[in-house]
């Protein structure tokens, strides 16, 4: 019996690529792809550290959030604590990390909901989000430098129906709320399965 792995008739080979911009958080990459049909094309691919977000959770049902400008879209969000995961740092501990310094509060446990990627027609990006719990305060915030937030605390069910509602508009906040309900019990806390 043969067990060769068959080739994917829709994989773009590339043939050249070219590095356009090189930035403090991302490059772009100009590729040269050879289409399933033969012809050659162009893709303009961003690449970006993988990062994480976390939902952090009291026993009571509030989540802890942040409030962020986001210049791209001109907005100002209400998110999960998330960031860039360093190199080498496990991602499970980059979220507990991520969670102390945009929130004060610091998770005892992670629970790892998903990994996906954020932007797949055009970035190399994967986020991986958790839900946090048996959270504690641990001090003020300490975002980077050029990173102004607000804490928002609100209770999972309003967090949840503000998803519902469209209020809530970043991909990794939606995934977070929409993926860690069927692990909260509300009149008793959560439960998170091992």
């Amino acid at each position: 019996m043969n067990h060769e792995l068959k080739k994917d008739p829709l994989e773009e080979p590339v043939l050249k690529k070219e590095r356009v911009y090189s930035g403090s958080y991302l490059s772009l990459d100009r590729l040269t792809v050879r289409l399933p049909d033969g012809r050659n094309a162009e893709r303009e691919v961003v690449a970006v550290q993988d990062a994480v977000a976390i939902l952090p959770v009291d026993p009571q049902g509030h989540v802890r959030l942040v409030r962020q400008h986001r210049p791209a879209i001109g907005r100002t969000l209400i998110e999960a604590p998330a960031g860039l995961i360093h190199p080498g740092e496990d991602p499970a501990e980059a979220a507990k990390r991520e969670c102390e310094e945009e929130t004060g509060f610091r998770p005892g446990e992670v629970r790892r909901l998903i990994s996906y990627a954020h932007a797949e027609g055009y970035s190399t990006g994967f986020i991986t989000l958790y839900l946090g719990t048996g959270i504690r305060e641990t001090g003020p915030l300490r975002p980077d430098a050029t990173e102004f937030l607000e804490p928002v605390v609100l209770p999972f069910q309003t967090l949840r129906d503000m998803v519902r509602r469209g209020e809530i508009v970043d991909s990794k906040t939606i995934l977070c709320v929409l993926l860690a309900e069927s692990l909260i019990v509300p009149s008793s806390g959560f439960r998170v399965p091992s």
